[in-house]
Formats: structure tokens, C-alpha cells, sequence
């Protein structure tokens, strides 16, 4: 790594504003024409959007949500993999008072329906390039009837669009009979503490629940975060799904607040990332640890020209040091950056100085970014010694408003001094940098995505040959870790000497479950 500039960290790249989309407008004041918004491909390339044309088009959209009758607070939700417009569509709706969320398009309909019927958006958008193989679980429901289905079973679902339609046009052309000032009256009336968007994060009980993060705590924590980690003005790739907090705060909210380009892809392909930071210079190469060892293992990660790369980002799990070594070996950066956060959080709230060693990357998670309230504390509240292991707590207006619809949960959470409580467990080196040792809970990371091992035994013992199951997690040097899953079954049949074997158990958690979550082995026990 090159040598960087020392002081850590700077002064702030913007001012903290009250609303997500405004700063459209305080950079479209001095890089206008420049860009904002990509689509990388490769099903959608080459539209591009400045910071002027990011304006209207989210303009457009947020006066066409208004004309439908979405009012202060009402749900609106969005099924597609990464495109340029499902950031319109999210800047659009968020700016009205609209609280939005992600669709994964590779979720069963069991899991899709079950946030939705949770959330009960009013509108659904389907936003797919193509309902051709866009649900990856072959076995489960047309994906032609997904959204239509969601309108048919799921209650308070009014209608859904689909985008690149007639449709989509006649629900764009309701918005010219918004005026100005009706848009600017919608957008003053929203307030810093507004929900934004829901993230569905499960926990020890396997159901998920939706995190409520504000206008606040996106600015906030795209302030700080860009700050702390420096680079704000160069370019990234986002190819996150569209329901996860890496991708909408993380990645497109934090760099729109820094200034910098977004160029979407729809999902991770390792030749297309190589291909596309090379074609578009990506000065920011971000991402989790599964996908760089999968793109350093390419054939092509040797004759890319990856020589815009300034900095490499990743979260979500720890960067083996054999894949860290090759990236630095092969490229001239000027800075490594990983930190801690998780969705309640909103964004990172540690981040590796730029002084950080190779040993600070492949241990710790940073030091604590300036402006996050931040202890390590023992079971009764008291913050522990620095080299004690304690829990990870954050306060401040910048985390999550809680859980949708779950007082209890929430309160579980965020105590009543407004700690929240991560369940992670960390210690506070000498040289102040944060080592997470542990965790409270049974999560686990694969591939940096959570997995909660309840939810997946949960499905395991819906099936009606399994009488008990367990699942634990696996170090694994591709997805950091795996499950695997211990399953008591029925006995074979004596007359015919067949059982469930591992292979059937298998689809069958694939037909309910994202294929992260899908046991890698299945072992069959007798008890």
C-alpha cells in the first residue's frame, strides 16, 4: 500500500442534512454534469444519470407516487435485483415520507410473502429485467405470478407495477398533474427522525424482523462513515441485493453522500466486477470477502487493468490474509478499509485508520469512528477494561427507530438509557482498535450474509421424516463459514430398508430457503 496522508479522520466531506435525497442537490451544485448513477450490466448498460438528471427522474417518480395516493408514512416496496432505478425509486419514495423496502428476487415465495405480509406495503413494484429464471428455486412458484400473487393473498397490498411497462408509464404520467409545490410541500413535512427504509435481520427465534432506519442515521452514518474511510469521490460498484443494508446504506447512500458514482450491477459475477472496474476506472473496489476470493482466483484478475483501484473495501466477515496478500501483492493501493456495523446500526461505526497495518486488517475491525457513541460493556452495563471482552453497545439518534411492529423486540434491544445491545463481543486493544472475539447469539456469517441457525432448523423439522435437528456453523475458506446440520430422521423402512437421506433434505430446505442458507452437509444421526 502507498503511504497515506496521516490525520484520521479529516474534516467532514458534507454537512449532516435532514433527508436522504438532498444531497442530489448539494453536489449537483458543483459536479452537476457529472456522474451519479450507472448501469453496469450486463443485463442493463450503458444508461448513465448526472446529478441533474438523478434529480428529475427522482422528481418524476416521487410526484407519480404521490398522484397514486401513497400518503405520509404508507409502505412501498421494491423486487428486483441492483439497477440504477431501484435507487431512483428509493431517493423517490423516501423523499416524500414514504418508508421503503428491498425485494430479493431470489427469495422462495415463502419468505418474500412473510416480510410482505409483515410490512404491508401498499404498492409493489416489480422491477426484474425478466420474470424468465429471475426466482432461482425451480421448484417454487412461477415467478410470472409473484407480485400478482402478493396482490391476490397478502392483505393491505393494493396493486403492483411492473417497471418498463405500460403500466409503469401510466403510473408515471399520473405525476404530471403533481405541482411543485405539492412535491415540496410532501418533502417538507418530512422529518429527520422518519423511518426511511426496513431491513428484515432475524434473530435467535429464526422469524425476521424489519429495522426501521431513519433519514438521520443514513446522513449521519454517511457522513462519518465516508469521512473515516476517505476516497468519497471515487466511483464504486454495487452489486448487493437490493434488501440488504450493504447495499442501500453502505454502499449507494454512503458514496451519494460523498459525492462519488454508483455503477449498478445486478449481480456478483467475478468476470463482469474485473470487466467493469476496468472499463469504468472504479477507483473503490468494495465488496464482501467470499467475492474477492472469488475474483482473485479468476483467470482474468491477472490481465484486467485494475490500476484505478485507490482503495479496497470489504464487511460482513474477516479477509482471509492469502487473499488480502495477493490483492496488495498485484495492486498499488493507497489504503485498505473493513469495519463493524450491522443493519440496526444503519452503517459502520468502527473503520481501519489509514496508518492500519496488515495485522490491525486481518484482526481487528478498525477503531471507533468519532461521533458514534460506543462502549464495550459487561453484563451489568459497565463498560469493561480496555483487553476485557464485553458486548458491543451504540447509542445515539443514528440507529434504527426500532423494529417494525415489535415493541417487545425492540425493547429488548435498545435499553431504556438507548443502548442498543448487538450481541456481539469485542475488546478494546492498547493501540484502540477494536477485536471482536465472539458472538452472544448463534449467528453466523456465510459468504457475509447472516444466517441464523433456528431458521434453518426450523425448516429442517418441517419436514415430516425429521425428528429433530441441529445446525451449527463450519469454518469454510471460500464463505468464511457454512452450516451444517445434525438431523435425527425417521428409521428406514424394515420392509424395504429405504429412509429420507441428506440429499432430499436438502431440497427441501431449498425450496423454502435462499440458497445461503441451505445446509452445506447433512449429517444423519440415530440420536
Amino acid at each position: 500500500m502507498s503511504t497515506p496522508d496521516q490525520t484520521w479522520p479529516p474534516a467532514p466531506v458534507a454537512p449532516v442534512l435532514d433527508r436522504i435525497d438532498q444531497y442530489i442537490d448539494h453536489w449537483a451544485a458543483d459536479r452537476g454534469d457529472g456522474d451519479l448513477l450507472v448501469d453496469g450490466g450486463p443485463t442493463w448498460t450503458g444508461r448513465r444519470l448526472s446529478w441533474h438528471d438523478t434529480r428529475l427522474e427522482v422528481d418524476r417518480v416521487a410526484a407519480a407516487l404521490v398522484a397514486a395516493g401513497l400518503d405520509h408514512g404508507d409502505r412501498v416496496a421494491w423486487l428486483s435485483d441492483p439497477r440504477l432505478d431501484f435507487f431512483v425509486h428509493f431517493l423517490a419514495a423516501t423523499s416524500i415520507g414514504l418508508i421503503w423496502q428491498g425485494l430479493n428476487p431470489k427469495y422462495t415465495w415463502g419468505e418474500v410473502s412473510y416480510v410482505v405480509e409483515d410490512f404491508a406495503p401498499r404498492l409493489v413494484f416489480d422491477g426484474r429485467a425478466s420474470v424468465d429464471g429471475a426466482n432461482e428455486n425451480p421448484d417454487d412458484l412461477d415467478p410470472d405470478d409473484l407480485v400478482g400473487r402478493l396482490v391476490a393473498e397478502v392483505a393491505g397490498v393494493d396493486r403492483a407495477i411492473t417497471v418498463d411497462s405500460p403500466g409503469w408509464e401510466a403510473f408515471l404520467a399520473g405525476g404530471q398533474t403533481v405541482t411543485a409545490d405539492e412535491l415540496a410541500a410532501r418533502r417538507a413535512a418530512v422529518t429527520p427522525l422518519d423511518p426511511a427504509f426496513i431491513v428484515y435481520t432475524s434473530g435467535s427465534t429464526g422469524r425476521p424482523k424489519g429495522a426501521m432506519l431513519t433519514h438521520r442515521g443514513t446522513c449521519w452514518c454517511g457522513v462519518t462513515g465516508t469521512t473515516a474511510r476517505g476516497g468519497s469521490e471515487l466511483s464504486v460498484i454495487c452489486n448487493l441485493p437490493v434488501n440488504h443494508v450493504g447495499a442501500i446504506s453502505d454502499i449507494c447512500c454512503r458514496k451519494m453522500i460523498g459525492g462519488g458514482t454508483i455503477v449498478f450491477q445486478e449481480r456478483f459475477d467475478a468476470a463482469a466486477m474485473l470487466a467493469t472496474i476496468e472499463s469504468e476506472g472504479i477507483g473503490v473496489w468494495g465488496g464482501v470477502p467470499t467475492m474477492f476470493q472469488m475474483c482473485v482466483d479468476h483467470p482474468d484478475f491477472a490481465t484486467r487493468d485494475l490500476s484505478s483501484v485507490r482503495q479496497v473495501q470489504w464487511g460482513g466477515a474477516a479477509m482471509p490474509a492469502p487473499v488480502l496478500d495477493r490483492i496488495l501483492d498485484h495492486l498499488d493501493v493507497d489504503r485498505c478499509v473493513c469495519g463493524y456495523g450491522m443493519s440496526e446500526t444503519t452503517g459502520g461505526v468502527t473503520a481501519m485508520p489509514p496508518d492500519a497495518t496488515r495485522e490491525h486488517l486481518g484482526t481487528t475491525v478498525g477503531k471507533v469512528i468519532p461521533g458514534h457513541e460506543f462502549r464495550i460493556a459487561d453484563g451489568d452495563g459497565n463498560e469493561v477494561e480496555p483487553g476485557a471482552s464485553g458486548e458491543v453497545q451504540v447509542r445515539g439518534d443514528w440507529i434504527m427507530a426500532g423494529y417494525w411492529n415489535r415493541p417487545e423486540a425492540t425493547a429488548e434491544t435498545i435499553d431504556a438509557d438507548g443502548w442498543l445491545h448487538t450481541g456481539d463481543l469485542a475488546m478494546l486493544r492498547p493501540d484502540g482498535h477494536v477485536q471482536l472475539v465472539g458472538r452472544m447469539s448463534e449467528m453466523f456469517k456465510t459468504g457475509g450474509y447472516n444466517a441464523y441457525p433456528r431458521e434453518i432448523e426450523m425448516c429442517l423439522e418441517e419436514h415430516p421424516a425429521v425428528r429433530m435437528a441441529a445446525v451449527v456453523s463450519v469454518p469454510d475458506p471460500v464463505f468464511d463459514e457454512v452450516g451444517h446440520a445434525f438431523v435425527v430422521v425417521d428409521p428406514a423402512d424394515p420392509t424395504t430398508g429405504s429412509g429420507i437421506d441428506a440429499d432430499t433434505l436438502r431440497a427441501h430446505c431449498r425450496e423454502r430457503l435462499a440458497n445461503y442458507k441451505v445446509p452445506k452437509v447433512i449429517h444423519l444421526r440415530e440420536e
